[in-house]
């Protein structure tokens, strides 16, 4: 009942000021409620406010709620909405399961619901679900890795790469991966690229509830038992953000948005000035060495002129030499990421990630509010052609936005304005 006394005074308000102009004009389409997780001051609240907006300029009475992250706040919130019989739900769930307990109950009989960015699970009520295309994603950030890496010359790799995941649980994590490997499993199993860690399946790769700290650890170790990665898929800004400290830490670079991954180079031995000291030519390096003549230690076995590049950051003696030399520049790592933050984009315009995925949060809520004007009209709202998503019930007619790879400093800042 509270939510029916919100709504109704939310209407009445309205209509008192509508005599004066200094009111905001009463609205005069039906009431619609928003419940998100987060809260007013952050993400969510952002795409809240330009969900609220939209319908509001059409007149739509708009009940925005933040549940944070408390599954029985939401669960109340969902209670109260559906008793004031609005014309439309719109929810991002807390859990995508909690939900279908309330929409099982009889209260909100007729109301359409609409799932926000995460599918509600196991429910017959839910009417239409809109998200980004994970799957894409997935294949960007995979696109992301190979361009990162120079796996377009026919010659470069083999790769070490590690693999990450979200939650397994996740429907859009699974997408992402599932897009992921179809970029890199023809490039596995070619031996271009090679997993050290030998996690190549979701369940392998997946990292509960996408934990940055678990990432990073996980990257963490590998370092510490001496693998020697050339490239992370990294399925989160937030993942990748932890890993890139991992990887400063260990004095390892990321690889520089638009630029390709290279061996890390050995500063060549300095000239001796002819002008100071006695003259003497320098003793020429042996034809298959790659750094000057070490008098001190044995030559490494198996030296390969023609394989020192890609020796040095695969594994080898090189790249051994060239980490102990405090003149050689830093190994170099191509880092992906993606969500729906602007961190990825700040990251990539500074030069602390390889690239992106971007999936603007302000492009969903323009689409949502689309789809919510065309409901309460009484029409089918837009989705993807033939696209619908399974939630354990029902597929769920869902529209899929495009998210955008941002690879080039250039394109970080046109996007951070």
């Amino acid at each position: 009942m509270a939510g029916a006394r919100m709504l109704a005074a939310a209407i009445a308000v309205g209509l008192a000021c509508a005599g004066l102009t200094a009111c905001t004009p009463a609205p005069t389409g039906p009431p619609v409620a928003v419940l998100f997780p987060g809260g007013a001051d952050d993400d969510w609240g952002a795409s809240a406010e330009v969900l609220r907006q939209e319908l509001a300029d059409d007149g739509y009475a708009v009940e925005v709620r933040f549940a944070g992250d408390d599954i029985p706040r939401q669960l109340e919130q969902l209670r109260d909405v559906l008793e004031a019989q609005p014309a439309a739900v719109v929810v991002a769930p807390v859990d995508t399961t909690a939900i279908a307990a309330v929409l099982g109950e009889e209260a909100g009989e007729g109301v359409s619901i609409i799932a926000y960015d995460e599918l509600i699970l196991d429910s017959d009520r839910v009417d239409y679900f809109a998200t980004f295309d994970h799957r894409e994603a997935g294949r960007l950030q995979a696109r992301a890795l190979v361009d990162g890496l120079g796996l377009g010359d026919p010659g470069a790799g083999p790769f070490a790469v590690e693999l990450l995941a979200g939650s397994g649980d996740d429907p859009g994590a699974q997408e992402a991966f599932a897009g992921a490997m179809e970029v890199l499993q023809p490039l596995l199993d070619a031996g271009r690229l090679t997993v050290p860690s030998e996690r190549t399946t979701l369940e392998q790769a997946a990292i509960l509830r996408g934990s940055p700290g678990t990432a990073a650890d996980r990257v963490a170790e590998l370092l510490a038992d001496g693998v020697e990665l050339q490239g992370i898929l990294s399925p989160s800004d937030a993942m990748s953000a932890a890993v890139a400290q991992v990887l400063a830490d260990a004095g390892l670079a990321v690889v520089e948005p638009g630029e390709r991954w290279t061996a890390a180079p050995v500063e060549p031995a300095e000239t001796p000035d002819p002008g100071i000291g006695p003259s003497r030519d320098p003793t020429p390096p042996p034809p298959d060495a790659t750094t000057p003549p070490n008098e001190d230690a044995e030559p490494d076995a198996g030296t390969d002129a023609g394989a020192d590049a890609g020796t040095d950051a695969k594994g080898g003696d090189a790249a051994e030499s060239g980490a102990s030399d405090p003149d050689a520049a830093p190994a170099s790592v191509v880092l992906t990421g993606g969500g729906p933050t602007r961190d990825g984009l700040h990251a990539v315009a500074e030069e602390q990630q390889t690239a992106t995925v971007y999936e603007d949060p302000r492009a969903l809520a323009r689409a949502v509010a689309a789809m919510v004007r065309e409901v309460v009209k009484g029409a089918a709202p837009t989705v993807t052609r033939g696209a619908t998503t399974d939630n354990g019930i029902r597929e769920v007619p869902t529209l899929l936005l495009e998210p955008e790879l941002v690879a080039t400093v250039g394109d970080a800042e046109r996007l951070l304005g």
